[in-house]
């Protein structure tokens, strides 16, 4: 109340300061006995004490009326058991919405991140294509390579988008893996064949759930896969209680293991990898969650990492 006083009456009270500012100045440069200045000053800031009491209070008394216009004040003290039901109903709709508020903010907030981090990462590969366009020296690999990167980028931003949708369905159904994985390894091929890499699936099952998203999460597993291993093997092996994939790349820190899942997290590969994003293991959690799966990482420094995609049956039994 009042900072709010004082932000609207600061210019009045700055122009009597200057007043007698000018005052003092005026007694000093005429030589005017410095008596009557400060009787006249004591006179001044006595009735200008008196007026801004006056002052404020009107001005409180103003801003409460209309603060109960807005908003009335109502008594909230139950006198029967239906008001009191009635109470904790409202204060259940009152928490839940406040949730609902911090969940949207904090939701901007990744947004706005994840908005940042995407539009970098677009500027390398639309940078390489704008290079190949100058010079006019490209293969049609090299081409393919760029176009697949923005492919990537761009799916991943939309399926964030559609991930925090509350209208977002999930079809589930009988998914057989082995054919999924198959179309995975197929999408990732160029990248195998370019640097050499051995890809092992074995196994089969069927599972319920939902193809569209369970596939989008092994998309980014199999893609951290592939940027950090540089030589050896991707393997990919399913069974009815889990889906894994073991890479022979350069290992995940054991410090950087709890906070793996975390949103934007790259650690120390990501950082020493300028082009990582930090939300490729984030997505394939929160897509785990809503399909009731559970991710596990292990991983050891220069020996490679191992992911492990399972059912929520298998953890119960287990």
């Amino acid at each position: 109340m009042s900072v709010m006083y004082w932000h609207e009456r600061k210019p009045y009270y700055f122009a009597v300061l200057v007043v007698f500012f000018i005052m003092s100045l005026t007694f000093y440069l005429r030589g005017l006995p410095l008596r009557t200045f400060w009787s006249s000053f004591l006179f001044g800031a006595t009735v200008l004490a008196v007026f801004g009491s006056y002052d404020y209070y009107r001005f409180f008394r103003r801003h409460k009326e209309r603060i109960n216009q807005v908003v009335p004040s109502v008594s909230l003290r139950p006198e029967t058991a239906a008001e009191k039901d009635m109470l904790t109903l409202l204060g259940e709709q009152k928490a839940y919405y406040e949730d609902k508020l911090f969940r949207v903010r904090q939701f901007d907030e990744n947004l706005t991140e994840v908005v940042s981090m995407w539009s970098h990462q677009m500027k390398v590969p639309l940078s390489v294509l704008d290079l190949m366009g100058q010079t006019k020296e490209f293969t049609i690999d090299e081409l393919r390579e760029q176009t697949f990167q923005l492919e990537n980028y761009l799916d991943m931003l939309l399926y964030y988008l559609r991930l925090n949708n509350e209208q977002t369905d999930y079809r589930f159904s009988k998914v057989q893996l082995r054919p999924l994985v198959q179309a995975l390894v197929r999408k990732f091929a160029p990248l195998f064949i370019k640097k050499g890499l051995r890809v092992a699936v074995d196994g089969d099952a069927i599972w319920i759930t939902d193809e569209k998203w369970l596939s989008f999460a092994l998309e980014q597993i199999v893609s951290n896969a592939v940027k950090y291993t540089e030589k050896g093997q991707v393997g990919i092996h399913m069974t009815p209680t889990s889906i894994q994939v073991r890479d022979t790349g350069i290992g995940i820190l054991k410090e950087d293991l709890p906070r793996l899942f975390e949103h934007g997290f790259t650690g120390y590969n990501g950082r020493r990898d300028k082009k990582a994003t930090g939300l490729g293991f984030f997505l394939a959690k929160e897509v785990a969650d809503r399909l009731s799966l559970t991710i596990r990482v292990d991983s050891e420094i220069d020996k490679g990492t191992t992911v492990t995609i399972k059912r929520m049956e298998e953890k119960r039994h287990s």
